[in-house]
């Protein structure tokens, strides 16, 4: 049996490494009534002065003296925390989420002990008593399986007891299973000191359990304990790191860290590449797992020397990577057309001009060869990187690219299509290329997807300004057969289009229903319409006309609040003898009532009355 102060002082102490924070530690032996830190394990309490000899110091072991009594951790002697409530009067034995589990004879009968409704605190020595001699690394895991049963309070109780009883001599199955259980609760104190109780009893910690250890750590965002962990694998655990161990320190580096802060963290890149280069075999996650990091630390020109080398030996990054790297390129190629300003001192008054930056290289053709290369791999990126590349091609005027990419995307994935032909339609109508821009539209009815407004009314606003009317017609019948409501853009895109072949009909149809709808014209859009009704000498729609507008500007200033406005508004309506309906009275009678002056409303309001 391991003398008990070596495994109290093992279990309850920090290593004095960078790891496991340096601090000076002295040990209280009453945490009962404790209420800082929500952990069901006995702490040692930590001084806030910092460790003032060298960091890579080791840990030593802080001599307590044995007590005269044998003292096995007990819930009282754990730190104050919630716990599940048990029910009463409750047969364990018959539980089925034990029976469910196919447990062994003494596993069901010490979870059947630990789950009895009690009162008092658990006294795990008492009770498991004549299990003593029957633990093993086999029957404690099985414990730690059930430990949403059991609860963590008592989860963590059992472990301390089985640990005492075992010298913490356990399975590597054991340490691994107690590890992710510490780390997915956030219990890295904890963790440090199972870690320490392990290797002051000569045991063993493989490398299985140092990359949880590694992952859940970087996932908190403890890059640096991670980081020294891992560095100290092979001095403190002689243990060897595998290629399990490398990933899980390069997704921290690489993808975790890149997250945060950038300018806090350029060294983690530099430390995951030299990590990377002491690695035999890497394999694709490897791989993958640094070409994130160069994508997002901004290293664009070494993640694509990376995803070559993976091409080259016959390696397919992972999605995520392809991900990064195809969106990394459309973010630099669309840095690279952004212009600055440039300072010319060289003159009698110095000024400033914008200039593009032509100098810097262009990032669209890579990032089409990546796109095609993975496509023969058999991979494929996201919907949302596709969009990305998609609208960087429309933009650089690269369409030909932007369709066939489309038509890719096309054969393996028709539910996400639909934006891409949305974004490559719209710039087609931008270049006039309105031919290319109706066969994709026609593409997407026939593939049975809904297009959305932006694309009708873009697709609607090409066919007006080249004069095919008739066409224009065609989609915005369909655009309303599909319930798919036009906006104020859309009408307006109409009405100038019938404006321009003098349809005035229609014209002042689809003006009307704009007032319908609450719409209010563009004035240039209104006049055109006045012009061309009264040039067909229909001056009585003109003014009726002319009166719906009216009517639209006074419940636009009664619902904005401008009751000013509104009161000069609808006096000089009424001086020229046209008079708001009903609705519109009583929109502008709430109005000022609202504002406390309903008296001025009314004032106003009876002259229409007389």
């Amino acid at each position: 049996m391991v003398p008990r102060a070596v495994l109290i002082n093992g279990f309850f102490s920090l290593f004095e490494s960078p790891f496991f924070s340096a601090h000076k530690l002295k040990f209280l032996s009453s945490l009962s009534t404790q209420k800082t830190h929500k952990t069901p394990l006995r702490r040692a309490h930590y001084l806030d002065e910092h460790h003032e000899g060298d960091a890579s110091t080791h840990f030593s072991l802080i001599e307590i003296p044995n007590s005269s009594h044998h003292h096995y951790p007990s819930s009282s002697s754990l730190s104050t925390h919630k716990t599940l409530k048990k029910p009463k009067n409750r047969d364990c034995s018959e539980d089925p989420l034990l029976k469910s589990h196919h447990l062994s004879s003494d596993v069901a009968s010490i979870c059947s002990l630990l789950i009895q409704p009690i009162s008092e605190p658990i006294q795990f020595q008492e009770i498991l008593k004549p299990y003593q001699n029957k633990l093993d690394s086999n029957v404690v895991l099985g414990i730690l399986k059930n430990y949403k049963f059991l609860g963590r309070k008592n989860t963590l109780g059992f472990f301390s007891w089985a640990g005492f009883q075992l010298g913490f001599k356990f399975d590597d199955t054991v340490i691994e299973y107690m590890a992710d259980y510490l780390c997915r609760r956030k219990l890295f104190d904890d963790l440090r000191c199972l870690l320490k109780t392990v290797l002051s009893v000569k045991g063993s910690v493989n490398a299985r359990t140092l990359s949880i250890c590694i992952r859940f750590l970087g996932r908190d965002g403890r890059v640096d304990e991670a980081l020294s962990l891992f560095q100290e694998m092979e001095s403190l655990f002689n243990c060897s790191p595998d290629n399990l161990v490398f990933n899980n320190m390069l997704y921290v580096l690489c993808k975790k860290a890149a997250s945060d802060d950038q300018s806090l963290n350029l060294g983690s890149i530099d430390s995951a590449f030299s990590i990377f280069k002491r690695m035999e075999c890497p394999d694709t996650y490897s791989y993958s797992n640094l070409l994130i990091g160069f994508c997002q630390f901004g290293k664009i020109d070494r993640a694509l020397d990376v995803f070559n080398e993976m091409v080259k030996v016959g390696m397919t990054p992972t999605r995520s990577a392809i991900n990064n790297l195809i969106g990394g390129l459309c973010d630099e190629n669309s840095e690279r057309l952004r212009c600055e300003k440039l300072r010319i001192n060289d003159h009698r008054r110095p000024f400033s001009i914008m200039v593009p930056n032509i100098a810097k290289r262009s990032y669209i053709e890579p990032a089409i060869e990546v796109f095609k290369k993975v496509c023969e791999l058999g991979l494929f990126p996201s919907a949302f990187v596709l969009n990305m590349l998609v609208f960087e091609l429309c933009r650089v005027r690269e369409l030909d690219e932007a369709l066939d990419i489309v038509r890719i995307a096309e054969t393996r994935d028709k539910a996400h299509v639909l934006d891409m032909y949305t974004i490559v339609i719209r710039a087609l109508c931008k270049v006039r290329r309105v031919d290319e821009a109706r066969e994709s539209f026609d593409r997407v009815i026939l593939l049975g997807l809904q297009p959305k407004l932006a694309l009708y009314s873009s697709l609607i606003c090409a066919l007006c300004k080249i004069g095919s009317l008739v066409e224009a017609e065609r989609v915005f019948d369909a655009m309303r057969k599909n319930k798919c409501d036009p906006d104020s853009v859309t009408y307006t895109v109409m009405i100038h289009g019938y404006c321009r072949v003098e349809k005035w009909e229609a014209a002042y149809g689809l003006l009307l229903e704009m007032f319908g709808m609450g719409w209010s014209p563009h004035f240039h859009t209104y006049s055109w319409v006045d012009d061309i009704v009264r040039k067909n000498g229909r001056d009585d729609l003109a003014l009726k006309l002319e009166r719906k507008l009216e009517i639209q500007v006074l419940q636009s200033h009664c619902k904005a609040g401008r009751l000013e406005a509104a009161h000069k508004k609808l006096g000089s309506m009424i001086e020229r003898g046209v008079y708001p309906p009903i609705y519109t009275r009583d929109l502008f009678e709430r109005a000022f009532q609202k504002a406390g002056k309903y008296h001025v409303a009314r004032e106003i309001l009876e002259k229409i009355q007389r």
